[in-house]
């Protein structure tokens, strides 16, 4: 089942200071933090673990003599060593823990998609074929342009100050809907926010006295 995880406090451990591990830490410190666990670390990893930026541990140690204590508090495993057998008693040992696994080698609990990112806007791609998932990514990227972001901005701020101006949910969503089929808006986001934001607001009247006056400037605007 595909699901956007929130891992800020959501720690993943990976085995191996390789290229392969050294990728995973990269992906994975963007959203949480991550432990790194082997006899020596790749220069990319002694990097990212000097970014402030990111929460990344590492920690040396001989894993053929035992790893079961370092996946203590860990939410998701990633064997990622160069030893097959090591990865597999190391996925092994984690699934038998009920912790999520992120193999290297085959298919695990933890598929991790192509990623494609605009603002508030994630699109996760997954396919049997890595040439269809990269061709799907590489299209969406041109039409997934920066007013989406923009779009999506607006439409969070339009959905806070409705909580507070309309009552019931259903008429919300459907100011919603009718903002992303005013093609109005989506022009004048092109130009300007402030007046695209000024348009997507006229939908949310409920009488004249609902209606921003042309000179008001809305708030949180940048």
């Amino acid at each position: 089942m595909p699901l956007f995880l929130d891992l800020t406090s959501r720690l993943v451990v990976i085995f191996g200071g390789g290229a392969v591990g050294e990728r995973k830490a990269r992906l994975f410190s963007q959203y949480g933090p991550v432990r790194v666990l082997s006899h020596d670390f790749s220069p990319g990893l002694l990097d990212l673990a000097a970014d402030p930026q990111r929460k990344i541990e590492l920690v040396e140690c001989d894993l053929s003599c035992s790893f079961s204590k370092y996946l203590q508090g860990a939410f998701i495993a990633i064997p990622a060593t160069s030893d097959s057998k090591l990865n597999r008693a190391i996925e092994e040992f984690a699934m038998a823990q009920g912790i999520l696994v992120n193999k290297v080698e085959g298919v695990g609990d933890v598929v991790v998609p192509s990623i494609l990112q605009r603002g508030s806007i994630a699109i996760a791609i997954s396919t049997e074929s890595p040439g269809l998932t990269k061709y799907l990514r590489l299209r969406l990227e041109e039409e997934l342009t920066d007013i989406y972001s923009d779009m999506a901005r607006l439409l969070s701020q339009i959905r806070v100050e409705n909580k507070e101006l309309v009552p019931l949910q259903k008429d919300r969503a459907r100011i919603i809907w009718e903002i992303l089929k005013d093609d109005e808006v989506w022009r004048l986001l092109e130009v300007s926010y402030e007046k695209a934001y000024m348009r997507a607001r006229s939908h949310v009247c409920l009488d004249e006295r609902d209606c921003l006056d042309a000179g008001d400037t809305p708030q949180g605007l940048y």
